[in-house]
């Protein structure tokens, strides 16, 4: 996956802070912070992120606790296990997805660059 663009959190890799960038991450291994991307997040089927996250796209697979704020869309895979508060505007929870917390869906989506915001 590394090959598209994507950086890749390894499986026996534990961070602790905060991660900022413009790049697609996918977390295999755990992730203890804060997690802010202008791009997607995907927390792969045996990682884990707890914290905050502050993302474009948010995919789980494995298992979040915290709050994340998605400008487009969260995406609760089955198998996963969320925990907490979800905004977004659009949010995707599959059969078999475990969510316990508050959804919020009442955020306007980001326009894209030279979009221009009606309203």
């Amino acid at each position: 996956m590394a090959n598209d663009g994507t950086a890749v959190i390894g499986k026996a890799i534990t961070v602790r802070g905060e991660i900022e960038g413009r790049q697609d991450l996918r977390v295999e291994g755990v992730v203890e912070g804060h997690v802010r991307l202008d791009a997607e997040l995907v927390i792969g089927e045996g990682g884990t992120v707890k914290g905050e996250a502050h993302v474009a796209v948010l995919t789980v697979e494995g298992h979040f606790d915290g709050t994340a704020a998605c400008d487009e869309l969260a995406h609760l895979m089955p198998g996963c296990d969320a925990t907490g508060t979800i905004s977004s505007p659009r949010v995707v929870i599959e059969d078999g997805a475990l969510f316990t917390g508050t959804l919020d869906m009442d955020v306007v989506a980001e326009p894209a660059p030279g979009e221009a915001r009606h309203g």
